[in-house]
């Protein structure tokens, strides 16, 4: 479009600024050494019609330049939003897959800290969250016929649960806040012993504490562990921490609540239990 405008438009200011001195001069020769009065018009015409000639085409290139300008930018946007795009994905990925090594670094080393233990790996892939029934479903990592009803299951932090039921690599896990399940615990500091099971609260994971003497001494925060005397979990695991504690000044028992160790809600990856050193777990 450029060179069309000055192809058309500057041939013609050439050849008309070409032909008309050309008829200046055969219609006055020399007679004269300054412009008639013919003359000037025709000279002040050509000047302004080149000065025309000028900016006609020097706009037109500008608007065609600044539209090139646009088109690249264009071009240029977009191939760096969807290389900005990529990268937020392989950043997500990369995330994704640090975390997971980090818990499976915890994981390793709940085995390290605990040789004594047969271990057998599970993924968690799917949860029943009804306040009544707290359940986890997992997927074996290895075909084993080793997996039992009532083996304890546990991940980096602690008490997950036990085992509820078996169906070949699939299996189903009763946490330990679910009402029904009974974990013979003590408290860390006091060894205080009481029987946990969850509350049944439908808006987070919380148990309660039963059979906790009024007289022993308890305190917010701290940590609760099993106590190893029911057979199905083993000695001082952790299962959370003591939120409240109502010392009533009548009967034999106070209210304690208690948040488990674990985060069942963002829980991957766990351990089930299947013995300790040659033996098998007492069931």
């Amino acid at each position: 479009m450029k060179a069309l405008i000055q192809r058309y438009q500057t041939m013609g200011v050439v050849a008309l600024a070409i032909a008309l001195p050309v008829l200046i001069f055969v219609l006055f020769g020399d007679q004269r050494q300054d412009p008639g009065l013919l003359e000037r018009p025709m000279i002040s015409g050509i000047g302004k019609l080149q000065s025309h000639n000028d900016y006609v085409v020097g706009n037109a290139s500008n608007i065609w330049d600044s539209y090139i300008d646009l088109v690249h930018t264009k071009r240029d946007n977009e191939d760096l939003r969807r290389e900005n795009a990529k990268l937020r994905e392989e950043n997500i990925g990369l995330q994704g897959i640090l975390q997971q090594n980090a818990r499976l670094t915890k994981l390793v080393g709940f085995k390290q800290q605990r040789p004594i233990y047969q271990l057998e790996p599970a993924r968690v892939i799917a949860a029943d969250m009804s306040p009544y029934f707290r359940v986890l479903r997992l997927r074996l990592e290895t075909e084993t016929d080793s997996i039992e009803p009532e083996m304890p299951v546990v991940a980096a932090e602690g008490v997950v649960g036990r085992i509820e039921r078996v169906d070949g690599r699939y299996c189903d896990v009763m946490l330990s806040v679910d009402p029904r399940s009974k974990i013979d615990i003590m408290t860390q500091l006091n060894r205080s012993r009481g029987i946990l099971s969850g509350t049944g609260d439908e808006s987070k994971y919380e148990a309660k504490i039963a059979y906790l003497l009024r007289r022993d001494e308890v305190e917010e925060g701290e940590l609760v562990v099993t106590s190893g005397r029911a057979g199905t979990f083993p000695k001082e695991l952790p299962v959370g921490r003591i939120t409240s504690v109502n010392a009533k000044s009548f009967g034999l028992y106070q209210e304690v609540t208690v948040e488990p160790i674990v985060d069942f809600s963002r829980l991957e990856e766990v351990y089930i239990i299947t013995g300790i050193k040659d033996q098998t777990l007492k069931r």
